[in-house]
C-alpha cells in the first residue's frame, strides 16, 4: 500500500461515517474500488481462500484502563464470548478501516509491541496499573477521529445508531448513554477448533499469515520433523512453538495452525497438523443451529435492517424512580423495551410501514450524575436497623420528595432537561437535518417530570408547584431567615412582607386613607377647642351632655388612633433601616466570594427560600407524550391544578384552580389497574369521565382477555336489558296516554321533535385538544392476568411496564399511526391479489386465526357478544 493509494486520499469526517443508506452505498463501492480492498481479495481457487472480512465484537466489556490488543489472550476467540457484527455494520466498518488502513496498523503494532511478551514480562502479567494499558494520548490518534473528550467522541455507527465504533482504539462504545466499551476484533482468518463453525483468530496471528499467504509460502514446502511435506511459518508473539503449516499447490493449499511438543497453547492438535485454517469468513454448515445462533442471526437481520431504514421517529424514555437501586439500570430496560417493539412490528406493521419509518428508543438517564446535598444527611440521619429497606426506600420514595422540595425541584428539572437537549443535540450532530418527530415516554416520577416541562415551554419561570398553599404568605424570591426573625416583635400582628411591599418612603395622611388610617383634622381641631374652655359645659343641658360624652369617647379613639399610627411609621423606619443594613451585607458578602472563591453556604441559604423554578426550552417539540404507571394525577390534585388554556374557572366552579396545558400534539395515560402509584388523569380534564371506565388495550395476541370479555359480556347484556327495559315502560306510557285521548275524544297530533343541539362543554373541548381526535381518550388501561390475585399483581405492576408487550404494542401503533399499511402505488396491486392474502397484522383489527391453543383465553371476536346482545333482545321483546 502506497502513499497514492485511493483510500488514502479521501479524508474521513463524521458525515462519512453516518451508517445511512446512501453512504452505505457509497461505502460498498468504495470497497469494490479500493485499492487497498484488492489484497484482500482471493487469489487462488483453493476452498480455503475468500474474501470475506467479518467484524466482531467482545460479549465481555473490556476494563477501564484496559487497551484493545492485551485481549484476547488466546491466539482464537471462544465461540461464546465474541458476536459478530451485521453485514452491513461489518461493511461500514471495513470501508472506514481501509481508507486508513496504514495507519491504524501502525498504531495497532505499536500497542501491540507494548502489550506483548517482552524484557518487562508476558502479558498475563499486566496488572491494571500498568501504564501501558493507558490510552494513547491525543498526538498518537493522528489516524483517528479527532476528540478532546469521550463526549466528542465520533465512530463509525453500527446496531441503529446506538453504538460506534472507534477503529483506533478498535472499540465499540455506546452513544448516547455512560457505558462500558467493548473489544472490537476484525476477522480475516479463522480456525475450526471443534465442530462447524470458523472463529476468527487474532489480529497479530492473521497478519502474520496473511504475509505468508501472498508470499505463497506453500511453494517452499521442505519436509518436517513430523515428516509432513510443508512450508512452516513461526508465529512471533505469541505463545512458544506456535506456527502455521502450510501444504498443497496454488489451488489447493491449505492451512494449520499448530504448536510443538514443547509449547502451551490453547490449541489442542487434531492428529499430526494441527487446526484447521481458512482464509475469509465462511458461514456455518449446522444442520441445527443452537439458540445462541439462532439468536445472532436474528440480531444480524435487525442490524441489518436498522442499517438501511432511516430513523423518523425519536422516543426518549424519561425513568421515573429506583434508578439508585443496585440492580436498576434503565439502559437494560429500554432495550428490553426496544426487542419487544421490534418483534411486534414484524408481526402488527406492515413491510410498507417498516420501510418507510424506524423509531429509535434513547434512555434519558437524568438520576445518575444528579448529586443533591441533601441525601448525604439523609444517609447520616438513617437509622441502622432493617437497613436493606430503608436503603431501597431512600432510592426510591426520596426521589419524590426531592422533587416536592423547593430546594431540590429546580436541580431536578435541570437534570432532566439538560439531559434531554444533550440527547438531542447528539442525535443532531449523527443525523444532521433531521426532520422527523420527536416523542417522550415517561415512566412514573418521570411523567410528572416530562409533563411539568412541557407545561412551561412558553413560560419558562413559574413558581414552585406547590406555591399555591402558601399563597396568602409573602414572596418567596425577597424572603431570608434573618427577614422572618425580624417579623416575630410586630405587635400589631403584620407579617413582615405586608410591610416591606409597602413604599420605603415616609407614610403620608393619602397612604393612610388608604389602609383605613386616616384622620379628620378639622374633627380633631373642633374637639381640641372644646377641651380648652371648661366653663361652657356648666350650661350645657342633658342632650348637650350626651353629645359631649360620645365626642370625648371619640377623642380618645383618636389618640389612640393616632398613637398607632406613629407606632406603625416607627416601625417601618426601622424595618427600612433593616433593609438597607441586609443589603449591604449582601453586597459585601457577594464580594468576598467573588475574592475567596468560596463559602457558598449563603448562596445556598437564599436558593432554599427562592421557590421559582426556571425552565429551559426544549430543543425539540414533543408530538406524542406517553405517561406510563404516572402519579400525574395526584401531583395536579395536590397542586390544584386542571389541564386547561385557562378559562374553565367556570366550568370548575372553582375560583382558586391553576390550569395548564403541555406543549405536545397528543397525550396518554398507560396505568395496569393494580399499580399502586398510578392514577387517572381525564377526571382533571373533563368532569364527564368522572365515572367513565378508561379505555382498554388490547391484547397484543388479539382481542380481550377471557375475564376481560366475559366481564364486558354481562355489563352489555345488563346495560341491554336496562335500555330494552325503558323502552317498554316508554311504550306503556305513550299507550295509556292514547287510550285516554280516545276517551275523551281528543285527537292527539304529535309532532316531530327537532334534535337538540349539544354544546360541547369546555372539558370536552379540552380533551380533543389534548388526543387530537373529538373522541379522543386519555387514560388506557392494560388487562390484567386471568389467574392472577390482585395484590400479587401490585408488587410488581409498576416495574413491569418495560417488558410488557401490550404497552409496547400501544406505543408502537400510535407512532405509526399516521404512516399507511399500504401506499397509494400498491393499492391496485392489493386489490388484484385480495383472495391471495397476506402475512402482515392489520393494526389493530381482532384476529380470527388464532391459534386453537389461544381461544380460550381471549375474546379474539367481539362479534360473538354482540350476536349474544342482539338474541337477548330479541327473547325480551322490542
Amino acid at each position: 500500500m502506497g502513499e497514492n493509494d485511493g483510500c488514502q486520499k479521501e479524508k474521513t469526517s463524521a458525515d462519512m461515517l453516518k451508517n445511512t443508506v446512501s453512504n452505505i452505498q457509497r461505502l460498498a463501492d468504495e470497497i469494490h474500488q479500493c485499492e487497498g480492498r484488492k489484497k484482500y481479495l482471493a487469489y487462488t481457487r483453493s476452498p480455503s481462500d475468500g474474501g470475506d472480512v467479518r467484524w466482531y465484537f467482545r460479549k465481555v466489556p473490556m476494563e477501564k484502563n484496559e487497551v484493545a490488543a492485551s485481549v484476547p489472550r488466546a491466539e482464537t476467540v471462544e465461540k461464546s464470548e465474541y458476536f459478530r457484527f451485521g453485514m452491513r455494520d461489518s461493511l461500514a466498518i471495513e470501508a472506514s478501516f481501509l481508507q486508513r488502513e496504514e495507519n491504524l496498523l501502525s498504531i495497532w503494532w505499536r500497542e501491540y509491541a507494548e502489550c506483548s511478551e517482552g524484557p518487562k514480562g508476558s502479558p498475563s502479567s499486566i496488572t491494571k496499573s500498568d501504564p501501558l494499558l493507558k490510552p494513547f494520548p491525543p498526538e498518537d490518534l493522528k489516524a483517528g477521529i479527532p476528540f478532546s473528550n469521550e463526549e466528542e467522541r465520533v465512530g463509525v455507527p453500527v446496531k441503529g445508531g446506538l453504538y460506534e465504533v472507534d477503529l483506533v482504539r478498535r472499540q465499540c462504545f455506546p452513544v448516547y448513554w455512560d457505558g462500558d466499551n467493548r473489544r472490537v476484533l476484525r476477522g480475516h482468518w479463522f480456525a475450526r477448533k471443534g465442530g462447524l463453525d470458523w472463529l476468527p483468530l487474532r489480529e497479530d496471528v492473521s497478519e502474520q499469515l496473511e504475509f505468508a499467504y501472498h508470499g505463497k509460502v506453500w511453494r517452499r514446502r521442505t519436509f518436517q520433523p513430523s515428516g509432513l511435506f510443508a512450508a512452516r511459518v513461526d508465529m512471533q508473539g505469541s505463545s512458544p512453538g506456535l506456527h502455521g503449516l502450510f501444504t498443497g499447490d496454488d489451488d489447493t493449499w491449505e492451512a494449520w495452525l499448530n504448536v510443538d511438543a514443547s509449547g502451551i497453547s490453547s490449541f489442542v492438535k487434531f492428529g499430526g497438523k494441527g487446526i484447521k485454517l481458512r482464509r475469509g469468513y465462511a458461514p456455518s454448515k449446522s444442520p441445527k443451529p443452537t439458540q445462541d445462533e439462532l439468536r445472532q442471526q436474528k440480531e444480524e437481520e435487525m442490524d441489518d435492517y436498522c442499517s438501511q431504514v432511516p430513523v423518523r421517529h425519536l422516543v426518549f424514555m424519561v425513568h421515573g424512580i429506583g434508578q439508585r437501586l443496585e440492580k436498576a439500570n434503565l439502559v437494560d430496560d429500554v432495550g428490553i423495551f426496544r426487542h419487544i417493539t421490534a418483534s411486534l412490528a414484524e408481526q402488527h406493521l406492515t413491510s410498507y410501514q417498516r420501510r418507510t419509518q424506524r423509531v429509535l428508543f434513547i434512555p434519558c438517564q437524568w438520576r445518575k450524575n444528579l448529586k443533591l446535598s441533601g441525601e448525604s444527611a439523609v444517609e447520616k440521619c438513617t437509622l441502622p436497623g432493617v437497613r436493606g429497606l430503608r436503603v431501597t426506600l431512600s432510592a426510591t420514595v426520596h426521589d419524590v420528595l426531592y422533587y416536592m422540595s423547593p430546594i431540590y425541584c429546580q436541580d431536578i428539572i435541570d437534570s432532566v432537561s439538560n439531559q434531554l437537549n444533550k440527547l438531542y443535540l447528539k442525535f443532531l450532530k449523527r443525523n444532521p437535518g433531521y426532520d422527523g418527530k420527536v416523542s417522550l415516554y415517561g415512566h412514573s416520577l418521570g411523567s410528572v417530570l416530562s409533563y411539568d416541562i412541557l407545561c412551561h415551554q412558553e413560560t419558562l419561570t413559574s413558581p414552585f408547584p406547590m406555591e399555591w398553599i402558601y399563597k396568602d404568605n409573602i414572596k418567596y424570591e425577597s424572603c431570608t431567615p434573618n427577614d422572618m426573625k425580624s417579623s416575630d416583635h410586630d405587635s400589631q400582628g403584620k407579617s413582615f412582607n405586608e410591610l416591606v411591599t409597602m413604599d420605603s418612603k415616609k407614610l403620608d395622611n393619602d397612604t393612610l386613607d388608604q389602609v383605613g388610617l386616616g384622620v379628620d383634622h378639622d374633627q380633631s381641631e373642633r374637639v381640641s377647642g372644646k377641651e380648652d374652655d371648661p366653663d361652657d359645659s356648666k350650661n350645657m343641658d342633658g342632650e348637650d351632655l350626651a353629645c359631649t360624652l360620645n365626642q370625648v369617647d371619640e377623642d380618645v379613639y383618636q389618640q389612640d388612633e393616632n398613637t398607632t399610627v406613629k407606632s406603625l411609621r416607627e416601625e417601618i423606619d426601622r424595618l427600612n433601616a433593616r433593609i438597607k443594613e441586609l443589603e449591604s451585607n449582601k453586597v459585601e458578602e457577594v464580594e468576598n466570594e467573588s475574592v475567596s472563591k468560596g463559602s457558598s453556604h449563603k448562596n445556598d441559604t437564599l436558593k432554599s427560600y427562592t421557590p421559582l423554578i426556571k425552565y429551559t426550552k426544549l430543543e425539540f417539540k414533543v408530538d406524542t407524550f406517553f405517561a406510563v404507571g404516572s402519579p400525574l394525577g395526584v401531583f395536579l390534585s395536590l397542586r390544584n391544578v386542571r389541564i386547561g388554556i385557562g378559562k374553565g374557572k367556570d366550568y370548575w366552579n372553582n375560583e382558586n384552580i391553576v390550569e395548564e396545558m403541555p406543549s405536545c400534539r397528543q397525550m396518554f395515560n398507560i396505568f395496569h389497574p393494580f399499580d399502586p402509584v398510578a392514577y387517572r388523569v381525564e377526571p382533571l380534564v373533563c368532569r364527564d369521565y368522572f365515572n367513565s371506565r378508561p379505555v382498554i388495550i388490547p391484547y397484543h395476541k388479539g382481542g380481550k382477555r377471557l375475564h376481560i370479555g366475559f366481564q364486558e359480556f354481562v355489563e352489555d347484556v345488563a346495560s341491554s336489558s336496562q335500555g330494552v327495559m325503558e323502552r317498554m315502560s316508554s311504550v306503556k306510557g305513550k299507550m295509556l296516554a292514547l287510550c285516554q285521548a280516545k276517551d275523551t275524544d281528543c285527537v292527539v297530533v304529535e309532532t316531530p321533535e327537532e334534535p337538540e343541539v349539544v354544546e360541547r362543554s369546555y372539558g370536552s373541548i379540552m380533551l380533543e385538544t389534548l388526543t387530537g381526535s373529538e373522541d379522543g381518550r386519555i387514560d388506557h388501561v392494560l388487562q390484567d392476568k386471568t389467574f392472577q390475585h390482585q395484590y400479587i399483581s401490585a408488587v410488581g405492576a409498576h416495574t413491569n411496564y418495560w417488558k410488557d408487550p401490550d404497552t409496547a404494542l400501544f406505543v408502537l401503533k400510535h407512532l405509526y399511526r399516521d404512516i399507511p399499511e399500504e401506499s397509494e402505488a400498491s393499492d391496485e396491486l392489493m386489490e388484484n391479489e385480495t383472495n391471495q392474502g397476506s402475512n402482515d397484522c392489520n393494526g389493530w383489527h381482532d384476529n380470527e386465526e388464532l391459534a386453537d391453543e389461544e381461544l380460550p383465553l381471549t375474546f379474539s371476536n367481539i362479534k360473538s357478544v354482540k350476536r349474544f346482545t342482539r338474541r337477548a333482545k330479541s327473547f325480551i321483546g322490542p
